[in-house]
């Protein structure tokens, strides 16, 4: 074990900050199994009980990483939701654009965050559970919403969210497998002019598919009730 002389440092969150920066990176290119606390303070020249004094631990550590990485902004950051005036329908085209934005423009331009979260896809920690409670959830549930404002009546909560994941899939396609996408084309857009012309791409496809399913729901004859039967007078 490596230990640096006492630090003089005063400042105590710039210590803190710089642990977090350093972490930040190892995690990014080791992910939370292979990340080794030595490595983190040995980048952040500070002394391993650093990390003990100010996140307990390494799994504390990579929980203030990940939150703040990748929930930074969340709270601005937010999709469309449904509003009074507005059709369902506008405000899924403005979700799906706003998720290829984000995937596309806004997460690209920090990989940081990208790879720390592409570890935690292939092989998640028991943080995962509280991101998706805190940020993915409450983002997810508004989506069903506003797919089952578009279809009315002609759905079930289980469709909602089967349609939820179709369209995340369909936008994070552009991103998981942009290797082949720019080799095949069209390649993956790269400015927001761009991204839009897929968003919509992406949204008439969609809507199409949810158009039919609820022309399908509405041609279905209605279940007659069966006659109830009456008891035979004596």
């Amino acid at each position: 074990m490596f230990n640096f002389p006492p630090s003089r440092e005063h400042d105590a969150e710039a210590r803190r900050e710089r642990l977090l920066k350093a972490a930040a990176a190892v995690f990014a290119k080791d992910g939370f199994e292979k990340a080794s606390v030595r490595a983190i303070c040995l980048k952040a020249k500070a002394n391993i009980a650093s990390v003990k004094y100010y996140f307990g631990n390494k799994e504390g550590l990579y929980r203030e990483v990940f939150l703040s990485c990748c929930g930074q902004g969340s709270d601005k950051d937010v999709p469309p939701s449904l509003t009074k005036g507005t059709a369902p329908e506008e405000t899924l085209r403005g979700w799906v654009h706003h998720l290829l934005s984000h995937v596309l423009i806004k997460r690209a331009a920090n990989p940081v965050k990208s790879q720390i979260m592409a570890h935690e896809m292939h092989q998640p920690t028991p943080l995962l559970n509280e991101f998706v409670k805190l940020v993915v959830r409450p983002f997810h549930d508004e989506l069903k919403r506003i797919i089952a404002a578009v279809l009315g009546s002609a759905t079930t909560e289980e469709d909602c969210a089967l349609f939820g994941h179709h369209i995340i899939g369909l936008c994070l396609h552009y991103d998981h497998c942009r290797a082949f996408i720019d080799r095949l084309g069209p390649p993956v857009p790269k400015t927001e002019a761009e991204v839009a012309h897929l968003a919509e791409n992406i949204a008439d496809f969609v809507l199409g598919a949810l158009a039919s399913r609820r022309a399908a729901a509405a041609a279905k004859p209605a279940k007659s009730k069966p006659a109830s039967r009456t008891k035979k007078q004596s």
